[in-house]
């Protein structure tokens, strides 16, 4: 036994010393932040004059000034859709200007697409981009300014079947060719390099990279630099992976594309090769189902190698229930800094600026983002099912319990305006923080559990409570709002609620997204009739709260539930049953399935013991979620 102990020692050793950081050896797995190196994080601009914007491309300009674009408009597609731009000056973002349109006459205007700046040396500012009414029918054109930004040329079209860069800059080479990686879309997704030898006024054709013999859909390549001639193009498939494909001629001829050991959302990604000789890759770090070709657009990941094809984790920019983050772009400027650009929700465009020396990587194994299995998944219990709702003892309790967090409840309600909550006073609201801090119990959602009894639907002083809950999360940086729609709102009792739950959930969706939260609603519906519920919602704030106890106690399968329901529809879990016996004794429930279901999904954040409590022993709270708070994080977190 203990040669056997030896050799586990020494795979552990081994093991753990190929984990080494790229940059920094100072920090272990378990204290990353995964924000080491982030010097500025903010949006370029708060309003705008549309609704929807995306794509967004950032360069350097010759006098060292930054200059981001996008479009922007009512919602892609739309023929208002137009081209923005803005600088840094001063440390401060200018306001947006729209550069360009898709008019083409009195009565006929398309959406442009995709902007792409690139500066020539000591020259002009180019902004490439399309205009047409989808990207199977789109066409090139191109801008210039020759005063940083300040004004622009009047737009020229691109030769006859040439679209520029689609998304990703283009690159200079060393024999003066300014190479842009391009693709096209239609029957297939195709990769192919388009070329100029003179910034413009005249171009080459490149063949039609080969597809494998995997028929690789692959497009928006971003180009790489590796030592000599050797250049690497890598980006966005359909296939799950990462594609890449190199050339070791300048461009001019390039290998099949073969796949990476990294995920792709088909979702587009930017790289860059950075001064050092290494590159940072920004993109989706998620994988899409087996059986689909699309996965939600969080989080938003930087990672870094050595060699194109080996990768190491290094930053997590985004990471939220909330709408996507996408369409990234990164360069580094001759500050040394990385500067990246890239979509906040549809809504706003964000800026981020790194400093690689600060950088700390961990190895991605097979594909696996690094890091604890715990911070996936985390246990919390309720405040009110433990018996100390808005008491400051729930979180010693919840600690000699083994729980990570506690989901904590507004109050009660009877027959007031609103909750009877101590957390809208500023110094009772600080206690409650700082026994958090002090005990380690974190606070995983806000809960209204006193619509399990009241009517959402009905009660005129809805709007007051939920501004109070929202002002609350505000204060206690909460991302997640726990709703019950309870007995009074039903809607498989009272479908007659429906319009009147939906219009008030809408509402609500509008106001959480504000303070950049969730509410997350529990229903008594199925799956697949609170699907529909969100899609009538329409509003991506507003989530569902999964509660395992719906799903027994109506005989339906826990995992095929959740799958139905989806990842991005599910902001919170209450993992436990209705009252009988302790969640490992209950045979109903498969949690090993029900775990490897959620790590298939990519689904991550709190399972909330509600019940589950042996019926012998009712009023046991050490007992009852002492052992349901043991086994999840058997399963969960082993």
């Amino acid at each position: 036994m203990r040669i056997i102990q030896i050799a586990l020692i020494l795979v552990g050793m081994l093991f753990l010393g190929s984990c080494k950081p790229t940059f920094d050896t100072k920090i272990a797995l378990q204290d990353k932040t995964w924000k080491e190196g982030i010097v500025k994080d903010e949006f370029i601009f708060e309003t705008a004059p549309y609704p929807s914007c995306h794509a967004a491309t950032i360069v350097e300009t010759t006098n060292k000034e930054l200059v981001a674009s996008w479009f922007g408009g009512t919602n892609e597609k739309d023929p208002d859709v137009g081209i923005w731009v803005s600088k840094l000056k001063n440390d401060k973002w200018t306001e947006g200007v729209e550069v360009a349109n898709g008019v083409i006459n009195d009565t006929l205007r398309y959406a442009t697409w995709n902007p792409v700046l690139y500066q020539i040396p000591k020259g002009d500012l180019m902004l490439f981009y399309k205009i047409g009414p989808s990207p199977t029918k789109w066409w090139g054109m191109i801008i210039r300014s020759s005063d940083g930004g300040e004004t622009w040329s009047k737009p020229e079209k691109m030769p006859e079947d040439f679209l520029g860069p689609i998304k990703n800059k283009p690159v200079l080479l060393a024999n003066g060719t300014l190479l842009s990686p391009s693709s096209v879309e239609g029957d297939g997704w195709y990769l192919r390099m388009e070329s100029t030898p003179d910034f413009g006024k005249n171009w080459i054709m490149g063949d039609t990279i080969s597809r494998g013999k995997d028929t690789i859909n692959a497009i928006q390549p971003s180009i790489l630099f590796h030592k000599g001639k050797k250049i690497q193009a890598i980006g966005r498939t359909r296939n799950r992976h990462l594609f890449s494909t190199f050339s070791s001629d300048n461009g001019n001829t390039w290998s099949d594309i073969s796949l990476l050991n990294m995920p792709n959302n088909s979702s587009g990604t930017d790289a860059v090769t950075m001064k050092n000789g290494q590159h940072a890759l920004i993109y989706n770090h998620v994988w899409p189902n087996e059986d689909q070709i699309k996965g939600i657009r969080s989080p938003l990941n930087i990672a870094v190698s050595k060699d194109g094809i080996n990768w190491d984790a290094s930053l997590v920019l985004e990471d939220s229930r909330v709408g996507e983050y996408s369409y990234p772009a990164i360069i580094q400027g001759s500050d040394g800094m990385l500067h990246c650009v890239y979509t906040w929700r549809r809504q706003r465009i964000k800026y981020v600026k790194i400093d690689p020396s600060k950088l700390v990587s961990f190895p991605i194994v097979d594909g696996v983002w690094p890091g604890p299995t715990e911070e996936r998944y985390k246990v919390a219990v309720c405040d009110w099912m433990i018996l100390k709702r808005q008491k400051l003892g729930a979180f010693e309790l919840a600690k000699t319990i083994g729980s990570d967090g506690i989901e904590l409840d507004m109050g009660g309600l009877g027959n007031r305006e609103t909750f009877d909550s101590k957390l809208g006073d500023p110094v009772e609201r600080q206690k409650f923080l700082d026994k958090s801090k002090e005990t380690g119990v974190e606070i995983s959602s806000i809960a209204m559990s006193g619509f399990y009894g009241q009517s959402f639907a009905e009660r005129e002083s809805v709007e007051k409570m939920v501004n109070d809950c929202i002002e609350t999360m505000k204060n206690m940086n909460v991302q997640v709002a726990y709703l019950p729609l309870g007995t009074k709102g039903d809607l498989v009792k009272h479908p007659e609620l429906r319009a009147k739950i939906v219009e008030r959930l809408r509402w609500a969706g509008e106001q959480v997204n504000k303070v950049d939260g969730v509410i997350a609603v529990e229903t008594s519906l199925d799956a697949a009739g609170d699907k529909k519920l969100l899609e009538e919602i329409g509003n991506r704030n507003i989530k569902i709260s999964f509660n395992f106890a719906n799903a027994i106690d109506n005989g339906r399968d826990i995992s095929k539930e959740l799958k139905t329901l989806g990842r991005d529809n599910i902001a919170q879990i209450h993992a436990s049953t209705t009252d009988g016996v302790w969640l490992e004794n209950n045979k109903a429930v498969d949690l090993p399935k029900i775990k490897k279901t959620l790590d298939d999904m990519q689904w991550h954040g709190w399972l909330i013991i509600e019940r589950s409590r042996d019926i012998n022993q009712v009023h046991d709270v050490k007992a009852n979620y002492g052992a349901n708070a043991t086994y999840l994080k058997k399963i969960f977190q082993n």
